[in-house]
């Protein structure tokens, strides 16, 4: 059983050795950026320039903005909460609020003045107004098609 754990273990280390990570090459072909050469391509070096403490230093600045970020979110998520409060308050307020009765308002006739018609119509055509209004549905028309008679 050891025998087979080392043997596992030292091939595990051969297969790493002969597996290194290579640098990829990156190429510039006119505008865009490729990983297969082109005519004319230019290689690009994409590997990082930053020392370790640079590394270090730029990862503790996003995280400090992320953290203002998300500082500055939540307190506009809670005006934006408060706001709302403050609408809700005032339009039940104005709900509440009730108009004053139509009974107490002073009631203010106007008479309309029609043109006159100039002598188009004649009196007799006149007909006066009736006292009280009534609607009536429209009367269904009847067919006029001899096919459309029950027999």
């Amino acid at each position: 059983m050891k025998l087979l754990a080392s043997f596992t273990i030292i091939l595990i280390a051969i297969c790493g050795a002969f597996t290194r990570a290579s640098a990829q090459y990156v190429y510039r072909c006119g505008n865009s950026y490729s990983q297969a050469p082109c005519p004319d391509g230019i290689p690009v070096d994409v590997q990082d320039a930053r020392t370790a403490e640079q590394k270090i230093q730029s990862d503790a600045n996003i995280r400090r903005e992320t953290s203002t970020a998300d500082a500055m979110e939540k307190k506009r998520l809670k005006e934006e909460a408060q706001w709302e409060r403050q609408q809700a308050k005032a339009a039940a307020a104005a709900r509440k609020k009730k108009p004053a009765p139509a009974a107490s308002q002073p009631v203010v006739e106007v008479e309309a003045k029609l043109p006159k018609a100039h002598g188009r119509l004649k009196k007799s055509r006149k007909k006066s107004e009736p006292e009280s209004f009534s609607a009536r549905g429209a009367v269904p028309k009847k067919p006029r098609h001899a096919a459309s008679k029950p027999k």
